[in-house]
Protein backbone atom coordinates (compact mmCIF):
# COMPACT_ATOMS: atom_id res chain seq x y z
CA UNK A 1 0.00 0.00 0.00
CA UNK A 2 1.36 3.40 -0.93
CA UNK A 3 1.98 5.79 1.93
CA UNK A 4 0.91 9.40 1.96
CA UNK A 5 4.57 10.40 1.93
CA UNK A 6 5.29 8.25 -1.11
CA UNK A 7 2.26 9.66 -2.84
CA UNK A 8 3.39 13.17 -2.02
CA UNK A 9 6.81 12.49 -3.52
CA UNK A 10 5.47 10.98 -6.74
CA UNK A 11 3.10 13.90 -7.22
CA UNK A 12 5.87 16.44 -6.91
CA UNK A 13 8.35 14.82 -9.28
CA UNK A 14 9.25 16.94 -12.32
CA UNK A 15 8.77 16.58 -15.15
CA UNK A 16 5.46 14.92 -14.26
CA UNK A 17 4.56 11.64 -15.94
CA UNK A 18 0.76 11.51 -16.34
CA UNK A 19 0.58 7.73 -16.13
CA UNK A 20 2.73 7.59 -13.00
CA UNK A 21 0.69 10.32 -11.34
CA UNK A 22 -2.54 8.53 -12.19
CA UNK A 23 -1.32 5.20 -10.78
CA UNK A 24 -0.10 6.91 -7.64
CA UNK A 25 -3.41 8.67 -7.18
CA UNK A 26 -5.35 5.45 -7.84
CA UNK A 27 -3.48 3.68 -5.06
CA UNK A 28 -4.08 6.53 -2.64
CA UNK A 29 -7.75 6.83 -3.59
CA UNK A 30 -8.31 3.12 -2.92
CA UNK A 31 -7.36 3.72 0.73
CA UNK A 32 -10.33 6.06 1.13
CA UNK A 33 -12.86 4.41 -1.19
CA UNK A 34 -14.65 2.61 1.63
CA UNK A 35 -14.92 5.78 3.68
CA UNK A 36 -16.32 7.73 0.71
CA UNK A 37 -18.83 5.00 -0.13
CA UNK A 38 -20.06 4.92 3.48
CA UNK A 39 -20.64 8.69 3.41
CA UNK A 40 -22.47 8.55 0.09
CA UNK A 41 -24.58 5.57 1.13
CA UNK A 42 -25.60 7.28 4.37
CA UNK A 43 -26.59 10.47 2.53
CA UNK A 44 -28.21 9.04 -0.61
CA UNK A 45 -29.59 5.76 0.71
CA UNK A 46 -29.09 3.82 -2.52
CA UNK A 47 -26.16 1.58 -3.38
CA UNK A 48 -25.93 2.45 -7.07
CA UNK A 49 -26.21 6.18 -6.41
CA UNK A 50 -23.52 5.88 -3.75
CA UNK A 51 -21.20 4.10 -6.20
CA UNK A 52 -21.82 6.85 -8.76
CA UNK A 53 -20.99 9.44 -6.11
CA UNK A 54 -17.65 7.75 -5.35
CA UNK A 55 -16.83 7.56 -9.05
CA UNK A 56 -17.65 11.22 -9.57
CA UNK A 57 -15.52 12.07 -6.52
CA UNK A 58 -12.57 10.27 -8.07
CA UNK A 59 -12.97 12.13 -11.38
CA UNK A 60 -13.27 15.53 -9.75
CA UNK A 61 -10.41 14.88 -7.34
CA UNK A 62 -8.04 13.74 -10.05
CA UNK A 63 -8.87 16.64 -12.35
CA UNK A 64 -8.36 19.11 -9.48
CA UNK A 65 -5.21 17.67 -7.93
CA UNK A 66 -3.46 21.00 -8.38
CA UNK A 67 -5.77 22.51 -5.75
CA UNK A 68 -4.57 20.10 -3.05
CA UNK A 69 -1.62 21.95 -1.50
CA UNK A 70 -1.29 19.90 1.69
CA UNK A 71 -1.16 16.15 1.08
CA UNK A 72 -2.08 15.51 4.72
CA UNK A 73 -5.45 17.08 4.03
CA UNK A 74 -6.34 14.41 1.45
CA UNK A 75 -9.00 12.59 3.56
CA UNK A 76 -10.82 15.80 4.47
CA UNK A 77 -10.52 17.03 0.89
CA UNK A 78 -12.08 13.87 -0.53
CA UNK A 79 -14.80 13.95 2.12
CA UNK A 80 -15.72 17.49 1.12
CA UNK A 81 -15.97 16.52 -2.54
CA UNK A 82 -18.24 13.53 -1.97
CA UNK A 83 -20.28 15.47 0.60
CA UNK A 84 -20.88 18.37 -1.80
CA UNK A 85 -21.76 15.98 -4.61
CA UNK A 86 -24.34 14.20 -2.45
CA UNK A 87 -25.82 17.52 -1.34
CA UNK A 88 -26.27 18.51 -4.97
CA UNK A 89 -27.99 15.20 -5.69
CA UNK A 90 -30.31 15.68 -2.73
CA UNK A 91 -31.16 19.22 -3.85
CA UNK A 92 -32.30 17.84 -7.19
CA UNK A 93 -34.63 15.47 -5.37
CA UNK A 94 -36.05 18.17 -3.11
CA UNK A 95 -36.74 20.45 -6.07
CA UNK A 96 -39.01 17.81 -7.47
CA UNK A 97 -36.75 16.88 -10.35
CA UNK A 98 -37.67 13.39 -11.43
CA UNK A 99 -35.29 10.93 -9.85
CA UNK A 100 -35.18 7.95 -12.22
CA UNK A 101 -33.51 4.83 -10.91
CA UNK A 102 -32.79 1.67 -12.86
CA UNK A 103 -34.27 0.41 -16.12
CA UNK A 104 -35.83 -2.74 -14.57
CA UNK A 105 -37.99 -0.42 -12.39
CA UNK A 106 -39.51 1.34 -15.36
CA UNK A 107 -43.02 1.27 -13.87
CA UNK A 108 -41.74 3.25 -10.87
CA UNK A 109 -40.10 5.76 -13.20
CA UNK A 110 -43.31 6.63 -14.93
CA UNK A 111 -45.33 6.55 -11.72
CA UNK A 112 -43.20 9.46 -10.50
CA UNK A 113 -43.91 11.37 -13.70
CA UNK A 114 -47.68 11.46 -13.35
CA UNK A 115 -49.18 14.94 -13.52
CA UNK A 116 -52.83 15.71 -14.09
CA UNK A 117 -53.13 13.00 -16.71
CA UNK A 118 -52.33 9.33 -16.89
CA UNK A 119 -48.69 9.25 -18.00
CA UNK A 120 -47.36 6.01 -19.50
CA UNK A 121 -44.03 4.98 -20.93
CA UNK A 122 -45.41 5.69 -24.40
CA UNK A 123 -46.36 9.23 -23.36
CA UNK A 124 -42.84 9.81 -22.11
CA UNK A 125 -41.25 8.45 -25.29
CA UNK A 126 -43.46 10.68 -27.41
CA UNK A 127 -42.53 13.73 -25.38
CA UNK A 128 -38.84 12.95 -25.69
CA UNK A 129 -39.04 14.37 -29.21
CA UNK A 130 -39.19 17.78 -27.52
CA UNK A 131 -35.63 17.36 -26.22
CA UNK A 132 -32.41 17.90 -28.14
CA UNK A 133 -30.78 14.93 -29.83
CA UNK A 134 -27.99 14.59 -27.26
CA UNK A 135 -30.47 14.62 -24.37
CA UNK A 136 -32.71 12.06 -26.08
CA UNK A 137 -29.77 9.73 -26.68
CA UNK A 138 -28.64 9.86 -23.06
CA UNK A 139 -32.13 9.54 -21.60
CA UNK A 140 -33.17 6.63 -23.82
CA UNK A 141 -30.03 4.66 -23.05
CA UNK A 142 -30.53 5.20 -19.32
CA UNK A 143 -34.18 4.17 -19.19
CA UNK A 144 -34.87 2.12 -22.33
CA UNK A 145 -31.69 0.06 -22.63
CA UNK A 146 -29.97 -2.72 -20.73
CA UNK A 147 -26.79 -0.64 -21.09
CA UNK A 148 -28.16 1.75 -18.52
CA UNK A 149 -25.19 2.38 -16.23
CA UNK A 150 -23.43 5.72 -16.45
CA UNK A 151 -20.25 3.96 -17.54
CA UNK A 152 -22.03 2.04 -20.32
CA UNK A 153 -23.63 5.21 -21.65
CA UNK A 154 -20.31 7.05 -21.51
CA UNK A 155 -18.62 4.29 -23.53
CA UNK A 156 -21.37 4.09 -26.16
CA UNK A 157 -21.63 7.84 -26.68
CA UNK A 158 -17.92 8.51 -26.21
CA UNK A 159 -18.38 11.11 -23.47
CA UNK A 160 -17.20 11.44 -19.83
CA UNK A 161 -19.34 9.96 -17.05
CA UNK A 162 -19.82 13.44 -15.60
CA UNK A 163 -21.32 14.59 -18.89
CA UNK A 164 -23.74 11.66 -18.79
CA UNK A 165 -24.96 12.72 -15.37
CA UNK A 166 -25.34 16.38 -16.30
CA UNK A 167 -27.26 15.49 -19.47
CA UNK A 168 -29.58 13.21 -17.51
CA UNK A 169 -30.23 15.92 -14.94
CA UNK A 170 -31.03 18.41 -17.69
CA UNK A 171 -33.27 15.97 -19.57
CA UNK A 172 -35.24 15.17 -16.39
CA UNK A 173 -35.96 18.85 -15.79
CA UNK A 174 -37.00 19.56 -19.37
CA UNK A 175 -39.03 16.39 -19.70
CA UNK A 176 -40.90 17.09 -16.47
CA UNK A 177 -41.70 20.56 -17.79
CA UNK A 178 -42.98 19.17 -21.08
CA UNK A 179 -45.24 16.68 -19.34
CA UNK A 180 -46.53 19.27 -16.88
CA UNK A 181 -47.29 21.81 -19.60
CA UNK A 182 -48.66 19.17 -21.99
CA UNK A 183 -46.95 21.18 -24.70
CA UNK A 184 -45.76 18.29 -26.82
CA UNK A 185 -48.43 16.56 -28.83
CA UNK A 186 -48.38 12.82 -28.96
CA UNK A 187 -46.85 11.73 -32.24
CA UNK A 188 -47.38 8.54 -34.20
CA UNK A 189 -43.84 8.34 -35.54
CA UNK A 190 -42.53 6.66 -32.38
CA UNK A 191 -44.97 3.77 -32.77
CA UNK A 192 -44.36 3.63 -36.51
CA UNK A 193 -40.61 3.28 -36.00
CA UNK A 194 -41.03 0.56 -33.36
CA UNK A 195 -43.32 -1.36 -35.72
CA UNK A 196 -40.88 -0.86 -38.60
CA UNK A 197 -37.93 -2.34 -36.72
CA UNK A 198 -39.99 -5.18 -35.24
CA UNK A 199 -41.19 -6.29 -38.68
CA UNK A 200 -37.94 -5.81 -40.56
CA UNK A 201 -35.60 -7.45 -38.05
CA UNK A 202 -37.92 -10.45 -37.82
CA UNK A 203 -37.99 -10.96 -41.59
CA UNK A 204 -34.62 -9.68 -42.78
CA UNK A 205 -32.93 -13.06 -43.22
CA UNK A 206 -35.75 -14.73 -45.16
CA UNK A 207 -36.97 -11.89 -47.34
CA UNK A 208 -34.59 -10.07 -49.75
CA UNK A 209 -37.11 -7.24 -50.18
CA UNK A 210 -37.09 -6.62 -46.43
CA UNK A 211 -33.28 -6.60 -46.38
CA UNK A 212 -33.25 -4.02 -49.14
CA UNK A 213 -35.78 -1.95 -47.20
CA UNK A 214 -33.51 -1.98 -44.15
CA UNK A 215 -30.52 -0.89 -46.22
CA UNK A 216 -32.57 1.86 -47.83
CA UNK A 217 -33.49 3.05 -44.33
CA UNK A 218 -29.86 4.11 -43.79
CA UNK A 219 -28.48 7.26 -45.32
CA UNK A 220 -25.66 6.46 -47.75
CA UNK A 221 -23.31 8.58 -45.64
CA UNK A 222 -24.55 7.37 -42.24
CA UNK A 223 -22.00 7.85 -39.44
CA UNK A 224 -21.64 4.66 -37.39
CA UNK A 225 -19.83 4.59 -34.02
CA UNK A 226 -18.61 1.11 -33.03
CA UNK A 227 -17.84 -0.57 -29.71
CA UNK A 228 -14.09 -0.33 -30.34
CA UNK A 229 -14.29 3.45 -30.64
CA UNK A 230 -13.77 3.27 -34.39
CA UNK A 231 -16.12 4.96 -36.82
CA UNK A 232 -17.56 3.59 -40.06
CA UNK A 233 -19.16 5.74 -42.72
CA UNK A 234 -21.82 4.62 -45.16
CA UNK A 235 -24.69 2.17 -45.40
CA UNK A 236 -22.33 -0.31 -47.06
CA UNK A 237 -21.14 -1.22 -43.57
CA UNK A 238 -24.67 -2.31 -42.65
CA UNK A 239 -24.89 -4.37 -45.84
CA UNK A 240 -21.64 -6.15 -44.93
CA UNK A 241 -23.00 -6.99 -41.48
CA UNK A 242 -26.12 -8.59 -42.95
CA UNK A 243 -24.10 -10.48 -45.56
CA UNK A 244 -21.80 -11.74 -42.81
CA UNK A 245 -24.78 -13.11 -40.86
CA UNK A 246 -26.17 -14.82 -43.95
CA UNK A 247 -22.82 -16.38 -44.89
CA UNK A 248 -21.81 -17.67 -41.46
CA UNK A 249 -25.22 -18.55 -40.06
CA UNK A 250 -25.42 -15.98 -37.27
CA UNK A 251 -28.77 -14.39 -36.51
CA UNK A 252 -29.69 -11.17 -34.70
CA UNK A 253 -33.09 -11.33 -33.02
CA UNK A 254 -34.78 -8.14 -31.86
CA UNK A 255 -35.52 -8.46 -28.14
CA UNK A 256 -36.78 -4.94 -27.45
CA UNK A 257 -37.23 -1.68 -29.31
CA UNK A 258 -38.09 1.78 -27.98
CA UNK A 259 -38.40 4.93 -30.04
CA UNK A 260 -39.07 8.61 -29.46
CA UNK A 261 -39.76 9.08 -33.15
CA UNK A 262 -36.40 10.72 -33.80
CA UNK A 263 -34.22 8.17 -32.01
CA UNK A 264 -34.67 4.42 -31.58
CA UNK A 265 -32.94 2.01 -29.19
CA UNK A 266 -32.84 -1.63 -30.27
CA UNK A 267 -31.78 -4.47 -27.97
CA UNK A 268 -30.65 -7.55 -29.91
CA UNK A 269 -29.98 -11.15 -28.91
CA UNK A 270 -27.42 -12.79 -31.19
CA UNK A 271 -27.40 -16.50 -32.03
CA UNK A 272 -24.33 -18.28 -33.38
CA UNK A 273 -24.12 -21.49 -35.42
CA UNK A 274 -23.53 -24.66 -33.33
CA UNK A 275 -20.10 -25.24 -34.86
CA UNK A 276 -18.91 -21.73 -33.96
CA UNK A 277 -20.68 -20.66 -30.71
CA UNK A 278 -18.26 -17.79 -30.00
CA UNK A 279 -18.36 -16.16 -33.41
CA UNK A 280 -20.44 -13.12 -32.40
CA UNK A 281 -21.34 -11.42 -29.11
CA UNK A 282 -24.35 -12.68 -27.20
CA UNK A 283 -26.11 -9.35 -27.37
CA UNK A 284 -25.93 -5.92 -28.97
CA UNK A 285 -27.48 -2.51 -28.54
CA UNK A 286 -28.14 -0.35 -31.58
CA UNK A 287 -29.09 3.32 -31.33
CA UNK A 288 -30.39 4.87 -34.55
CA UNK A 289 -30.78 8.62 -35.01
CA UNK A 290 -33.33 9.32 -37.73
CA UNK A 291 -34.77 12.85 -37.47
CA UNK A 292 -36.23 12.42 -40.95
CA UNK A 293 -36.78 9.18 -42.84
CA UNK A 294 -33.17 7.98 -42.92
CA UNK A 295 -30.76 6.89 -40.19
CA UNK A 296 -28.13 9.63 -40.17
CA UNK A 297 -26.14 8.42 -37.16
CA UNK A 298 -25.88 5.03 -35.48
CA UNK A 299 -24.21 3.63 -32.37
CA UNK A 300 -23.59 -0.12 -32.57
CA UNK A 301 -22.50 -1.48 -29.20
CA UNK A 302 -21.66 -5.17 -28.76
CA UNK A 303 -21.40 -6.94 -25.42
CA UNK A 304 -18.17 -8.52 -26.71
CA UNK A 305 -15.83 -7.65 -29.56
CA UNK A 306 -17.10 -8.94 -32.86
CA UNK A 307 -15.00 -10.41 -35.62
CA UNK A 308 -13.60 -7.80 -37.99
CA UNK A 309 -15.19 -8.30 -41.42
CA UNK A 310 -14.02 -5.08 -43.02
Amino acid sequence: MISVAQHNTSMRQKPANTEVVLQSFLQLFEQYRGMLYAIALRMLGQGEDAKDAVQETFIKAYTHLDTLHDIKATPAWLKSIVYNYCLMELRYRKKGIIVLDKYPKEEEVFEEMRCNLETTSEDVKNRLAGLSEILQLTFMLRFFSKNSSYQDIAVILGIPVGTVRSRLAESKVKLASLITQHCVEKNSKAKEMEDFYTFHFFNQYDNPAVRNSILDHFDKKVLISLTSGRVAIGSDYVRKQIEFDLEYGTRAQLAEVHSSGNISVLELSNFNPPDNPDLCPLSSTFIFVHPKNKVEKAFMHNSLARINIE
